[in-house]
């Protein structure tokens, strides 16, 4: 898990950084790191992921933004607990909340059908 970030982005909503770098914290009291990159412009992010892509065609504005494997998991928002615990596997009891599922990752989840035959749709 990947978190670029801003000075602006961590002033935008104070609350929401404070309880992120203490999530943070916690987790890296159970050895999982969160990588936390600090950017002043599009050329911080890695030019061929998606996170660059959707930095360099929205803005600055857009950041924070957390990937996953590569791929965006959220957007001018710090990532939940409940994200963190998901995505990261992180046992019960170390942030706010507990882990319900595990990360759909590698397109895991297929899409929903909605060709009207329940029990015999082709997909």
């Amino acid at each position: 898990m990947v978190v670029y970030e801003s000075t602006a982005s961590r002033s935008k909503n104070p609350a929401d950084t404070t309880r992120f770098d203490h999530s943070l914290s916690l987790l890296e009291n159970v050895g999982i790191v969160v990588e936390r990159i600090m950017c002043s412009d599009p050329s911080d992010l890695p030019a061929d992921g998606e996170a660059h892509d959707i930095v360099a065609e929205n803005g600055m504005e857009v950041l924070p933004v957390m990937t996953y494997q590569g791929a965006v998991v959220t957007t001018a928002s710090y990532p939940t607990d409940q994200d963190l615990a998901d995505f990261l596997d992180v046992p019960d009891g170390v942030l706010s909340v507990d882990r319900v599922k595990g990360p759909a990752m590698n397109n895991d989840i297929m899409p929903a059908c909605n060709c009207g035959q329940k029990d015999s749709c082709p997909k």
